[in-house]
């Protein structure tokens, strides 16, 4: 396939503190010269009403009008169409067709949206996220297109939503590919979808880390200037009373959370009350390197029992820890991980044992390949997928 044109729906924002892997094909994408499209979705009306980094009346209002950048050899094109899509809470007296109803209507049309950015795209990369339910809309008006489904988080994870259960098993069935991250997400389809190997077509790829970023050296960011940092930095919520008994329990340790999803006011005043307890409301991905290779410890406090339900695997997030040779210590996740010498905990207790271990310790390596999810041949390999369909 020669392509031209790739439109990606996702829930972030080009510009964001947060970047997940679709940042990374779209940039290896325009790259190769290729027109990007960056459909972020879902941006509802209320939106307009919220203070948070993706919801607020400037961001929406800017996506709505479109925003250009140049990026490598391409234009990228970042852009949204803003609907009536209500809160879940909401689908505990609606159905969940009325509910998805309400997501896909807009003011302005989805054909008009489509014939203004989304026409002459190849391909449609759909994210796990709300964007999936325009798939059958883009069927009919693309329908030489290809599809393309990269479900980083799995949304049918036990638990979830029935409606993002049904949502996700028609796209995976849609889709002329389905991009899969990891074992454990094939595991978890497999057991949800009864024929799932017959019906769906499928490939492994995993998230990849850049390496090099995290073995360079930066100046130290001003938090960090200081003795026995504990850094968190991602965008999944955390354990905040665990970060409240751990710096209770460890006044000379900082901890520190970079996370830009906004705790409660309650939470972010009762942060206030500790002076070795921080909260950031996330920074761009390009300090993300400073940050995690200057800190004496990166932790990953996961909300209890988080993990049980949720198949991520080895995140990327522990890949940019290893590249830096960081020590670890996770609480309540993946096993898994103790098989590349994390140090993995499910009691506070434990964590801030292993949190004390872990500060008197430099460097540490993993048994772990990292080079094989270097970003580089990631990339190399989704573009050399896509062209082979």
């Amino acid at each position: 396939m020669n392509l031209k044109k790739i439109t990606f729906l996702t829930a972030h924002n080009w510009i964001s503190n947060r970047q997940g892997g679709f940042h990374k094909f779209a940039e290896a994408a325009a790259n190769a010269g290729i027109e990007v499209v960056f459909f972020s979705f879902p941006r509802p009306y209320y939106g307009y009403f919220m203070h948070q980094e993706l919801f607020n009346k400037k961001s929406i209002k800017e996506l709505q009008k479109g925003i250009t950048y140049d990026v490598g050899a391409a234009k990228l094109h970042n852009v949204t169409l803003t609907t009536l899509k209500l809160p879940n809470s909401a689908n505990r007296i609606l159905s969940d067709n009325t509910m998805n109803a309400f997501e896909r209507f807009s003011f302005t049309t989805f054909k008009k949206f489509a014939n203004k950015w989304l026409t002459g795209s190849d391909v449609f990369v759909f994210e796990s996220s709300d964007g999936m339910i325009y798939v059958d809309k883009i069927k009919n008006l693309f329908p030489h297109a290809k599809i393309i489904y990269r479900p980083s988080d799995p949304l049918m994870y036990d638990g979830a939503l029935n409606r993002y259960i049904e949502n996700e098993k028609h796209m995976m069935k849609i889709a002329d590919l389905n991009l899969i991250v990891n074992e454990e997400g094939l595991n978890l389809y497999r057991r949800k979808i009864s024929d799932f190997d017959s019906s769906i077509k499928y490939t492994l790829l995993s998230n990849g880390v850049d390496i090099e970023s995290y073995e360079k050296q930066y100046p130290v960011p001003e938090l960090l200037q200081k003795d026995n940092t504990i850094l968190y930095v991602g965008a999944w919520d955390i354990e905040w009373n665990l970060m409240f008994y751990a710096a209770e329990k460890n006044p000379e340790f900082n901890y520190i959370i970079v996370c830009p999803n906004y705790p409660s006011d309650d939470i972010q005043n009762k942060v206030k009350q500790y002076s070795n307890l921080f909260y950031v409301p996330g920074i761009s991905p390009q300090e993300v390197p400073a940050w995690i290779s200057n800190c004496s410890v990166v932790m990953v406090p996961y909300v209890t029992d988080f993990y049980k339900n949720r198949p991520l695997g080895i995140t990327a997030k522990y890949y940019q820890a290893m590249a830096a040779h960081k020590p670890i210590v996770a609480y309540c996740d993946t096993p898994k991980l103790k098989d590349a010498g994390v140090s993995v905990t499910y009691n506070y207790d434990d964590f801030i044992s292993a949190v004390n271990k872990a500060v008197k310790t430099k460097t540490t390596n993993y048994e772990f390949d990292l080079s094989a999810r270097k970003w580089e041949n990631i990339t190399t390999q989704f573009l050399k997928t896509i062209k082979d369909l």
